[in-house]
């Protein structure tokens, strides 16, 4: 997943691209918000909502322990793996480099091959004219006109064979080079290998660790009554993360060059390939609870797209929905997208529709792996499956 890591508020430099204010992108006017007074508010939200996040995993207890451990194991992992990612990128363009290198010494060495050959037609050219020195020839000569010929014939050869060797000098060194750029990224290809190697085995490692604290997690949780009180207090804890989100975001303005949330009512995509197994609606547990959302099912590290433009105004873990990243739409619209293996973009980015923002996973101690995908409006959830259509 021509994949990618971004930096918070990346975006923001975008807005001010070129100078520009913030209203010849958005079509706000100029004095409504400055682009340097956003980004300073964004960077105060990233943290803000970080502290609180932090304030809501604030527990106490056994299982408050393993939960703070299961979140510091799915970071990592979602870490590491955007490291791999980054590594295969440049594993496959040093492989395409040394592919072109190879190519173009190909190249080369056909036409040295046949330079080598020019030249020799040359010597043999030459020769042909006798052993005799070029000064002799000429004075051997009677006919005037014959002379003329010889001096030119002779001048031809000369400068002939000089352009000859002067491209069959560059030719070897270009060739140098290239099998010495070859040598190089030969080189770095073997410690990329190598680099991706040790990630792996990091991830391994870790994954070790997370299925460790998850058996001991699980291990705390006695009978049905235990598992619906921790649901609804996930779920408490998600309602109070979107009220603050709501709260905090009304500096932000939304972009009017945009077709907006509303209108695209049954025409956006599912963010993600796979069989829906949870529906909006249907029984969470023992029918006390409903989904909010519906459940992507999916095999871990697929791509997960936004359905619409918009901000990103959370990316980050919280208990019950693992490594979360939500998405501003404007006008009360927001979309959630969760349990995810890695995130791609951070609080602050724009994305547009389509974008690659995540990749699907089981963070937050799933059994299963796939995509937790939610639609808000006002801060209610909204059937998705009214929204979206399935993505082929």
């Amino acid at each position: 997943m021509k994949k990618n890591s971004s930096h918070p508020v990346r975006v923001l430099l975008a807005i001010c691209l070129a100078s520009l204010p913030y209203s010849a992108l958005c079509g706000e006017p100029t004095t409504t918000v400055d682009a340097a007074e956003i980004q300073a508010r964004l960077k105060q939200l990233k943290s803000d909502i970080e502290k609180f996040t932090d304030q809501l995993e604030d527990t106490k207890g056994k299982r408050a322990g393993l939960e703070s451990e299961l979140k510091q194991n799915e970071k990592d992992i979602g870490e590491i793996i955007k490291k791999i990612d980054v590594i295969e990128e440049d594993l496959d363009d040093g492989e395409d480099k040394i592919s072109d290198l190879q190519k173009r010494q190909r190249e080369l060495v056909i036409a040295k091959e046949e330079q080598q050959d020019y030249i020799v037609q040359h010597i043999r050219a030459a020769y042909q004219i006798g052993n005799q020195e070029y000064v002799k020839v000429l004075l051997n000569q009677e006919d005037p006109s014959k002379i003329a010929r010889m001096l030119v014939y002779y001048d031809y050869i000369n400068k002939a064979r000089a352009q000859q060797i002067e491209r069959y000098s560059a030719t070897i060194a270009s060739l140098a080079v290239v099998e010495r750029d070859i040598v190089r990224q030969t080189e770095k290809l073997a410690r990329d290998r190598s680099r991706l190697q040790n990630r792996h085995i990091e991830l391994a490692k870790i994954r070790q660790q997370r299925g460790k604290t998850l058996l001991r997690l699980n291990a705390t949780i006695v009978g049905k009554d235990a598992e619906l009180k921790i649901l609804i207090s996930d779920r408490q804890r998600l309602e109070e993360l979107l009220t603050r989100i709501e709260r905090d975001i009304a500096f932000l303005p939304t972009p009017s060059q945009v077709i907006p949330f509303a209108r695209l009512k049954g025409k956006m995509i599912l963010p993600a390939v796979g069989k829906i197994s949870n529906r909006f609606g249907s029984p969470l547990t023992r029918g006390k609870l409903s989904w909010n959302g519906l459940f992507i099912a999916a095999a871990e590290g697929q791509p997960v797209y936004a359905v619409h433009y918009g901000r990103v105004v959370f990316s980050g873990w919280l208990r019950g929905f693992g490594l979360l990243l939500i998405i501003n739409h404007g006008e009360g619209y927001m979309s959630l997208y969760g349990h995810n293996q890695s995130l791609h973009r951070e609080i602050g980015d724009w994305v547009d529709a389509g974008e690659i923002i995540a990749s699907t996973g089981n963070s937050g101690g799933l059994p299963r792996s796939g995509l937790y995908f939610e639609i808000r409006y006002g801060g209610k959830p909204r059937d998705p499956q009214i929204w979206c259509i399935a993505r082929a």
